[in-house]
């Protein structure tokens, strides 16, 4: 069904978007150790993963939508409630935080709306 496509697509696109951006900034950031840059370019591999594999399955009949799309949901949302929690309830300045609850309520929303809306 047609009405059922744009949750996904806006999910996929906007997963991509964050956390392309995101792997940008995480190798063009001198001042983050080997170590730091590792972890946080494993957990943007993880969401672009995620993305793709949606893709992947919606191209496929031998790959089902719902379970991948189950993953993107339990990880997204895991780990927003995780990091944007610590984001909220640390010293950080204000405009970070603001931005990254935004992130986070974003990413969250279209999950949610993608899984109500899923079909297969």
């Amino acid at each position: 069904m047609r009405s059922n496509r744009l949750p996904m697509n806006l999910l996929i696109g906007w997963t991509l978007f964050v956390w392309l951006t995101r792997a940008r900034n995480i190798v063009t950031d001198d001042d983050l150790s080997t170590g730091e840059a590792v972890w946080r370019l494993a957990v943007v591999v993880a969401f672009v993963g995620l993305a793709v594999a949606l893709v992947v399955a919606r191209r496929s009949d031998r790959l089902p939508v719902t379970p991948v799309l189950g993953v993107m949901v339990i990880w997204t949302i895991g780990y927003w409630l995780v990091r944007g929690t610590g984001i909220i309830i640390d010293d950080h300045e204000l405009g970070f935080t603001i931005v990254h609850t935004v992130l986070m309520a974003i990413s969250i929303g279209l999950v949610a709306w993608a899984w109500r809306r899923r079909a297969g």
